[in-house]
C-alpha cells in the first residue's frame, strides 16, 4: 500500500491564539485599573442652579475672608478648631455646614475639611447661594 504524500504547504495564519491574549489583557487592565484608589475628601458638592435642602443642620461653621472661623458663634482659630468640633461630636451622622467666601483659597477651605473629618464627621455640606437669573 502506498501512501500519497502531498508536498502542498498550508499557508493560513490563525489568529485565535492572538485573539484570545488580547481579550485576556483587555480584561486584566479593566480590572487592574478598578482597583486603584484616589485619594482625597468624598463631597458631594450642591449644584448652584438647584439648592438642596439640608434638614438635618447641626453644626454651622464660617470661614470669613479675614481667616476667622466662627463655630456656634464663638471666633476659633485653625489650632482650636478641632476641640470644639470634639465637644459637639455625637455619632458619624450629623451634618457639617461649611461656608466660605466665594473668593477663599481652595487650601483653606481643605484643611478645615480635614480637620472636621479627622475629628470623626463623615458628612460635610457646602453652603452655596443660587444663581439669580
Amino acid at each position: 500500500m502506498r501512501l500519497e504524500i502531498s508536498k502542498k504547504k498550508i499557508s493560513s495564519t490563525t489568529l485565535v491564539s492572538m485573539t484570545d491574549m488580547m481579550f485576556l489583557l483587555l480584561i486584566f487592565m479593566a480590572l487592574a485599573s478598578n482597583f486603584t484608589a484616589q485619594t482625597g475628601l468624598p463631597l458631594k458638592l450642591p449644584a448652584s442652579v438647584s439648592q438642596e435642602r439640608q434638614v438635618h443642620q447641626v453644626l454651622q461653621i464660617q470661614y470669613l475672608p479675614n481667616k476667622t472661623i466662627v463655630f456656634q458663634g464663638t471666633e476659633y482659630s485653625l489650632e482650636n478648631l478641632g476641640p470644639a468640633l470634639q465637644k459637639e461630636f455625637r455619632s458619624k451622622d450629623q451634618v457639617v455646614r461649611l461656608s466660605a467666601d466665594r473668593s477663599t483659597p481652595l487650601q483653606d477651605v481643605i484643611t478645615i475639611m480635614d480637620i472636621i473629618r479627622g475629628v470623626g464627621f463623615e458628612r460635610i455640606f457646602v453652603g452655596t447661594e443660587p444663581i439669580k437669573e
